[in-house]
């Protein structure tokens, strides 16, 4: 029998705990503000880093409260949120929560208390370190041989869940970090430049008290001359001193070789603004696993569905079996993850060319392929000239851009078999245009995008598509800069000059394609040509069975960027938009202009009449967006565009979320990865659904999709399923292969972050005409 095995672990004996608290009244904040709720959440953090103890947002009857088990006397009761002054205004009844009874509001209280003991307990563990509030990781690095200086630190991150069932479960993930083995001094004396480390993120080793920070820059003092007022006491230190005195571990390595003439340097945490100093030498670079610097080591990282199970439920035994909750009772927490009936959404039926059908069976009885074919007979599909793609419609001017310093028959060869590969695709003759651009005496950012610029100034192209080798010498930011600054004009697909000519080695008659490289050089043209019908809006295929609800808007900021991705009629209109926008987070009034604007054309143009709008916002959704959008609905609605019935809502769709919810196959006591649209629903407003997994191999274990209903009264099931739905359309770009997020939040990954101003970038591109300090203070 194959069951779902997910990394959950009850807590048994919730009958068992018990706790007061009081409330408090937040007062004297203008609810009508935009950043009311923003307000009020920073107000409990504020108070909580106070006492030292835990607080959380509690609503009653539609007020405000924090609720807390702490001493209401220790409490101070106003605090300054600029511009205003919050007033607490305590209430005098003591309240009782019983965890084999928790009431609705009380839940999100249960849970803050829980974890706050939780996490008391493992800060204790000395061979642990705290990262952020749920995420602990162990000292002693779990290092693949010397040949590196990375050192791989194992760790995991857990969060509470209330059930249906009325029952509290921890999820428990296993995560790494990759950390640098030699200190930033260490690395600025052996010649490399404090610029090159300016603003990235470090791990701070302050004794026993491991943290993450963000370098700002060196001080131009040592740490024995490096004055500050420290928070703890208010007194004034040196760097030096300070941390001899507070760092409780004075016979670790790191403290005992500290020097005091050594470089002092100021730093901000992560996500605040407020300047600290330190040590160079206790500080220790940080890694992505998409840095170079750990790629080959990232894949020893990454565990089999067997593996990380098991050393989930390991932690747990291992480490939350001796936790007391507030009256001294002991959690009883199960060692062995939950176990669970499968649920699974059908693969939706796929719509191609010539209106043919993509059929995956569910039972031996029923038309159409297995399952293992799936992604296989997608891609065939698309090259079948009888069905091919679902779009066709005409192409913009296209062009081909090879830098000159690429050796001609190479390029000759390529052009060729590209177009010969976009004709299988199209079903039809292609024609590109070929652009040689100067790049020879392009040496730095600024020239090699001038010399493509010109290129394009100098064959009158105000328009199309563009597909770009970049030349061996590239800028590492040429790539995206240069889709960013022409986006408007053409846009690009681009392939590397050095990686077309590893398929290729010389002879008497040129270039030619080394034999044993055939199958890869025919896959690399493959996926730059599903790229470019990507570039070019010829989607692959669409859903033929409409979703749940009508239409879906991804929205992704980036880097002062927002991306719109609106999805009509499952997938058979599909547009991208960009805007220019502040932060983060869009404003009532962006939001509000940019959706009323782009509905209202799209429902003129495409005469749409539908019940349903449902936004996918990547990451976090704000109240001020949410604000906008439904204005833009209710003014739709009073022009006549909308029906005055339309069922609206937002959900936020995490690519990396503290839940960290995994799905497993259990099948005679095996573990194995779970099958595509397997799903868990948490509670009436989240749940998890696998967009990746059988019958896609891939090294590793099934990450989920975290889905969260933030506004609406829309049903969790069907949202779920559309996000699974819109997933299979993602794989446009890549047919052959799962894609994890949904085309709605993967259209705007593609074309978005490519756009998107990178402050280095802008630093390359023009720090050569920068003047020294010298020049400018004269």
């Amino acid at each position: 029998m194959i069951t779902h095995r997910i990394n959950l672990f009850p807590i048994n004996n919730l009958s068992e705990l018990n706790c007061t608290y009081r409330l408090l009244e937040i007062t004297n904040l203008p609810e009508k503000h935009p950043t009311y709720l923003e307000n009020i959440h920073r107000l409990a953090g504020m108070v909580a880093s106070s006492i030292r103890k835990p607080v959380c947002v509690y609503w009653e009857d539609k007020k405000a409260y924090l609720a807390t088990t702490a001493s209401i006397d220790k409490i101070k009761l106003q605090w300054r949120l600029t511009p205003h002054i919050a007033k607490l205004v305590p209430k005098s009844t003591v309240y009782k929560l019983d965890y084999s009874n928790i009431g609705a509001n009380q839940v999100k209280l249960a849970l803050r208390l829980l974890s706050y003991h939780i996490r008391s307990a493992l800060i204790k563990t000395p061979e642990l370190w705290n990262d952020t509030s749920r995420t602990f990781y162990f000292r002693e690095p779990m290092n693949f041989g010397d040949n590196t200086q990375v050192d791989v630190l194992r760790g995991f991150t857990y969060q509470l869940h209330y059930l249906s069932d009325c029952k509290i479960y921890i999820s428990l993930d296993l995560i790494v970090r990759y950390i640098d083995r030699i200190s930033l001094l260490e690395r600025l004396n052996d010649g490399e430049e404090i610029n090159d480390f300016k603003m990235q993120h470090f791990l701070y080793k302050f004794g026993l008290q491991w943290y993450r920070i963000q370098l700002i820059n060196t001080t131009g003092n040592s740490i024995k001359e490096q004055l500050f007022t420290s928070d703890r006491d208010n007194n004034i230190y040196n760097v030096f001193d300070y941390t001899l005195q507070h760092s409780n571990a004075p016979h670790l390595d790191e403290i005992k070789a500290l020097n005091h003439n050594s470089p002092a340097i100021s730093y901000k945490y992560p996500n605040k603004n407020i300047e600290r100093y330190g040590a160079a030498s206790l500080c220790f670079k940080t890694y992505k696993t998409n840095d170079p610097q750990v790629s080959s080591l990232h894949k020893h990282s990454i565990l089999k569905p067997h593996e990380r199970l098991q050393k989930s439920e390991d932690i747990i035994s291992k480490y939350f079996h001796s936790i007391l909750f507030a009256n001294r009772t002991k959690l009883d927490i199960a060692s062995q993850a939950y176990k669970k009936t499968i649920e699974n959404f059908k693969i939706p039926d796929l719509l191609f060319g010539n209106q043919k059908v993509l059929q995956v069976k569910v039972n031996t009885e029923e038309t159409g392929i297995n399952i293992q074919d799936y992604g296989k007979s997608r891609l065939n599909w698309l090259l079948n000239k009888e069905i091919g793609l679902f779009t066709r419609e005409s192409l913009q001017p296209q062009y081909l851009f090879i830098p000159n310093s690429l050796n001609s028959s190479i390029a000759r060869k390529f052009q060729e078999n590209f177009i010969t590969q976009m004709e299988k695709f199209l079903s039809r003759k292609y024609s590109i245009k070929t652009i040689i651009y100067n790049d020879r005496e392009a040496k730095n950012l600024y020239q090699q995008v001038e010399a493509i610029k010109q290129a394009v100034e100098d064959n009158n192209i105000d328009r199309g598509r563009g597909f770009l080798i970049l030349p061996e010498s590239a800028h590492s930011g040429l790539h995206n800069y240069i889709k960013r600054e022409l986006f408007d004009t053409l846009q690009f697909q681009c392939a590397d000059a050095a990686k077309l000519k590893h398929f290729f080695c010389s002879s008497n008659e040129g270039y030619i394609l080394k034999e044993n490289k055939r199958r890869k050089f025919i896959s690399y043209l493959r996926n730059a040509a599903l790229g470019m019908l990507l570039v070019n809006r010829q989607w692959a295929f669409a859903l033929k069975d409409p979703l749940y609800y009508d239409v879906y808007i991804g929205i992704d900021v980036l880097n002062d960027f927002a991306g719109f991705t609106y999805i009509y009629n499952g997938g058979k209109k599909c547009y991208f938009r960009h805007y220019p926008v502040n932060g983060e987070k869009l404003t009532k009034k962006q939001i509000f202009n940019i959706l009323k604007k782009d509905l209202q054309k799209d429902i003129s143009e495409l005469k749409l009449n539908h019940k349903s709008i449902v936004i996918h916002r990547d990451g976090r959704s704000y109240h001020e967006e949410e604000q906008g959008f439904f204005k833009a609905i209710e003014l739709l609605k009073e022009e006549g565009f909308l029906a005055e019935n339309i069922q609206i809502g937002v959900v936020e769709i995490h690519k990396t979320s503290s839940a960290r919810i995994r799905l497993y196959y259990e099948e005679n006591g095996r573990i194995s990865n779970p099958s595509i649209g397997d799903y868990f629903i948490i509670n009436d407003q989240e749940g998890t659904v696998c967009t990746t997994g059988n019958p896609f191999k891939f090294p590793g274990t099934a990450n989920p999709l975290h889905i969260l209903i933030a506004y609406g009264n829309l049903d969790i099931a069907k949202v779920l399923r559309d996000v699974f739905s819109l997933a299979q359309l993602a794989a446009w770009a890549a047919p052959d292969k799962a894609v994890r997020n949904p085309v709605t939040i993967k259209i705007g990954d593609t074309f978005i972050e490519h756009i998107a101003s990178d402050s280095d970038t802008e630093n390359a591109l023009y720090s050569e005409y920068e003047l020294d300090e010298e020049e400018l203070e004269t």
